[in-house]
């Protein structure tokens, strides 16, 4: 996902001016930890508020404190234990911000408590005008209970006032309970007891039959870690290794639940409240999320049910063999304000810690086991927590939450371009089920990876290229001169300068840069081959060629231009090498060439393109066995007052007012009908999900190269004609056209528009 700005506020003014500057969709983000584009959403401004971080107030009397949204739990941890207060309530890791935690409703560990919410006094947003708002249960209470777990859609959060609780010495007691018993249990020792302040019960992996309850009860007794408040940057060697151990399997998880456990918990334990509300996430963090990564799931079950979802829960998880972690049970009471409440009534929240890999069938079978456990999580009237990754279909997100109506009434009344928005909220919110940018989703091949555009480049050198020496020939050079060396050195030049562009700016592509390696060494190995032939036996047998063109080489020549004409919209691989084979050697020659000559030539291009229809048979056999049909077309978003006219390229897939959606096919064709477009009143919003592209032109130093809005990323060199440069932009696809235009009223040739 590729954002268009991105701004890191200091002040409310500075917010106010980026809303009002602008008419794009806007996204927000803290803390990041979010993992299904809860904060962000594509070509949107990006509010970053991690700078935006300060304590405003403390009113020791109410035991209130009033911040900026940007802090993170553990700074604000630092600025109230020095009064002997702490957080009532937040998560159990200190690294997340307090505005996204409002903005999930989070909850914790906390006994006699439910989410966040209860904790909030009152919000300060700034809405979609610009226009800043105060909530609380007396004022604006729609917008509070909006605001509240609503994940950015309403506003941005600059201001919120919550409530404290003391810091009191906490110590840690343990008990092993059947699952069969639990709820009697919590209810004659945790529920209703005002001396517990945390609590959780980790259950058991594989067979969910026991749970470990460990409490933290205020105490009296002498503190065994004098600590205030969790550290920043510590050494987290053994949390991880230990992790790693219970994910060999049902092994790793009988050495947790047999030996690491006890010993842990073996020892007394008495801190700090601030000390046990103030873990660090990078205690979790594995060595490497390359191939396998640990995630996060969230359950809630009404208390009186649980004792029939473990079992349901166990079944599916057994089914997909899931390396569940830990499962965690968090107790919390109803929430009847927040409208995106997922605490319905009182409920257990199972937390799910498990690993999975990385690679899409891993991500593949992941997506259906959670589908299928939504659907278990609804048969027990339960929900799900929202900032993980958005399975979910859109029938089973209007049962778990039901008041998300009112949710969405709340966003489109603030909010009725909905320029606050992200992945979650785009999915489920309904008035997008109607809109054009939801057609997209129903397209095949419609989002396109923005780095392909840049990555494309050298790939599409050896297009180019081709077609150079196609026009070499034809002016009547000399095969031998043709500067294959130059070649070689620009496809690699090429290579170094794109992979570094993506490099810096995006996720590695692994798979397209090993394409362009390959790509890359074989055009190396054919041209070194040409280099050696061309300058030892070609050079020799072009000194009987008396200047004369045989029909034979005419035919041959031909051959090198339907190659490079055909490529420009096919993979090179379908071109038909042997006919040409046949043509060129049943060609009469009607001149007075060189037998010598025209016989060395023909035999050479024999070789070089029986070679070639081998290797592509050999190409294409891979490609089709190991890659999707490709999709052949492009698909663009345009706002437009004209009639665009179809045609057989240019087909309109959808209209909404102003709005189209377009289809062209890709390569060359796709350069040519976007040149066609670029003199009517059009402007695309994106092509393939993006919002910049890459195009490059064929100027002289002379010729005007300065185009407004555009990054001119690199020159390269037409190795034929030293006198032309190739010049590569990186273009807003707002301004493509613009674009197009100028460089035609300026007479330079646009050269192509790589499409992803």
């Amino acid at each position: 996902m590729q954002i268009d700005k991105e701004i890191q506020p200091h002040s409310v003014k500075e917010i106010i001016q980026a809303i009002q500057s602008t008419t794009g969709p806007i996204s927000i983000g803290g803390g990041r930890y979010s993992m299904g584009g809860q904060i962000g959403y594509e070509n949107s401004l990006h509010i970053d508020m991690r700078q935006f971080n300060k304590v405003l107030n403390i009113d020791l009397q109410k035991k209130q404190v009033t911040v900026q949204p940007g802090i993170v739990w553990r700074d604000l941890q630092k600025k109230i234990d020095p009064y002997n207060l702490s957080i009532k309530i937040m998560q159990t890791y200190a690294n997340f911000t307090v505005g996204g935690s409002i903005s999930v409703n989070c909850h914790g560990r906390y006994i006699g408590h439910g989410p966040i919410i209860s904790s909030v006094i009152q919000l300060k947003i700034i809405t979609a005008s610009g226009k800043i708002i105060t909530a609380n249960r007396k004022a604006n209470t729609d917008v509070f209970n909006a605001v509240i777990g609503g994940y950015g859609g309403i506003g941005v959060i600059v201001e919120a006032t919550l409530q404290l609780e003391d810091n009191v010495k906490v110590e840690r007691q343990t008990k092993l309970v059947k699952v069969e018993n639990y709820n009697d249990f919590f209810d004659k020792n945790i529920r209703n007891n005002k001396n517990v302040v945390f609590q959780n019960g980790d259950l058991y992996p594989p067979n969910y039959d026991v749970i470990n309850n460990v409490s933290w009860v205020k105490t009296n007794k002498e503190l065994t870690d004098t600590t205030r408040v969790t550290p920043e940057n510590q050494n987290y060697w053994l949390e991880p290794k230990l992790i790693q151990i219970i994910s060999w399997g049902n092994f790793g998880k009988w050495m947790r639940r047999k030996i690491v456990d006890p010993i842990i918990y073996s020892k007394e334990k008495v801190v700090w409240r601030n000390k046990e509300a103030s873990y660090d996430v990078f205690e979790l963090e594995p060595a490497s999320r390359e191939e396998q990564t640990y995630v996060l799931q969230e359950y809630f079950i009404p208390v009186k049910n649980i004792q029939s979802f473990i079992p349901k829960m166990k079944t599916i998880f057994n089914k997909y063999n899931v390396n569940i972690i830990n499962v965690s049970l968090r107790h919390a009471y109803p929430d009847k304000e927040s409208y995106l409440s997922w605490a319905k009534e009182e409920v257990f929240a199972f937390v799910i810690y498990y690993k999975q890999g990385t690679d899409a069938s891993s991500k593949n079978i992941v997506k259906k086991w959670t589908i299928e456990m939504t659907n278990a999580i609804l048969s027990e009237n339960g929900s799900w927590y929202l900032p993980y990754q958005p399975h979910a279909s859109i029938k089973q997100f209007n049962q778990g939450f039901p008041n998300s109506n009112k949710y969405f009434e709340i966003k489109n009344k603030l909010d009725s371009l909905n320029r606050f928005n992200n992945k979650l909220l785009d999915k489920y919110n309904p008035d997008n089920q109607k809109t054009i940018e939801k057609e997209r989703e129903n397209i095949k091949g419609y989002f396109r990876d923005e780095e392909q555009t840049v990555l494309t480049v050298p790939e599409w050198y050896l297009v180019f290229n081709p077609k150079e020496y196609a026009d070499y020939l034809e002016k009547g050079n000399n095969p031998s001169d043709f500067p294959f060396y130059a070649s070689i050195d620009e496809y690699w030049k090429l290579y170094d300068r794109s992979i570094k562009l993506v490099s810096d700016a995006y996720p590695e592509n692994k798979e397209y840069t090993t394409m362009l390696k390959v790509i890359g060494i074989s055009v190396t190995m054919e041209y070194t081959a040409k280099i050696l032939y061309e300058n030892t036996i070609g050079r020799i047998f072009s000194w009987f060629a008396n200047d004369t063109i045989s029909d034979d080489e005419k035919t041959i020549i031909a051959a090198q231009r339907a190659y490079s004409d055909f490529i420009y919209n096919t993979a090179w691989y379908e071109f038909k090498f042997l006919p040409w084979i046949k043509k060129v050697w049943n060609t009469s020659d009607t001149t007075k060439s060189s037998f010598l000559r025209k016989t060395e030539r023909k035999l050479f291009f024999t070789f070089e393109f029986a070679f070639k229809a081998g290797y592509a048979q050999l190409i294409e056999w891979a490609a089709k066995n190991s890659y999707e049909t490709p999709v052949t077309n492009i698909y663009l978003l345009a706002d437009t007052k004209e009639k665009i006219q179809p045609t057989a390229d240019i087909k309109i897939l959808k209209e909404q007012k102003n709005k189209k959606l377009l289809s062209i096919p890709r390569w060359g064709s796709f350069t040519t009908n976007l040149l066609k477009l670029c003199h009517k009143d059009i402007e695309i919003l994106e092509i393939g999900g993006n919002d910049e592209i890459v195009v490059s032109i064929l100027s002289n130093e002379s010729q005007n190269n300065n185009f407004e809005n555009t990054k001119l990323l690199y020159k390269s060199n037409v190795v034929t004609n030293r006198k032309i440069k190739r010049l590569v932009y990186l273009v807003p696809v707002k301004q493509l056209l613009t674009f197009l235009k100028q460089a035609k009223s300026r007479k330079t040739e646009v050269e192509h528009i790589f499409d992803y």
